[in-house]
């Protein structure tokens, strides 16, 4: 019977050393998985970061093109303004030239310019 309780004993020891080394495994494996999962969440985090900064960067210069498109949108239209004024008063320097002309001081002016010009 002595021999008996002995492997009785030996049994017990030695199932409990297998569970001892499974549990130890086990928690190795379970750490490994844990930092594991730490590392994917912080690479995770970095990218959600990273692609927040991108879509700030994306949107600033959305909005930048569509005020610079606004502010050309804006200048052509001073451009038609000015090409239809023109068209409305086809000859307004010819008119102002005009009025100079009939000055009787500028008439004179020119004169002796001319003049002078020929006397050279």
């Amino acid at each position: 019977m002595a021999e008996r309780e002995f492997e009785v004993g030996r049994d017990e020891a030695w199932f409990g050393n297998i569970k001892r080394t499974y549990d130890e495994y086990q928690h190795e494996s379970l750490e490994s998985i844990r930092r594991n999962r730490t590392h994917v969440d912080e690479v995770l985090a970095d990218a959600k970061q990273d692609t927040l900064a991108k879509n700030n960067i994306i949107n600033q210069a959305l909005q930048n093109s569509v005020e610079t498109a606004n502010m050309i949108a804006k200048q052509a239209v001073r451009h038609s303004d000015l090409a239809i004024d023109r068209q409305w008063n086809v000859d307004e320097q010819g008119y102002a030239v005009a009025e100079i002309l009939r000055d009787e001081v500028f008439k004179e002016a020119i004169a002796s310019a001319v003049a002078k010009a020929e006397n050279k």
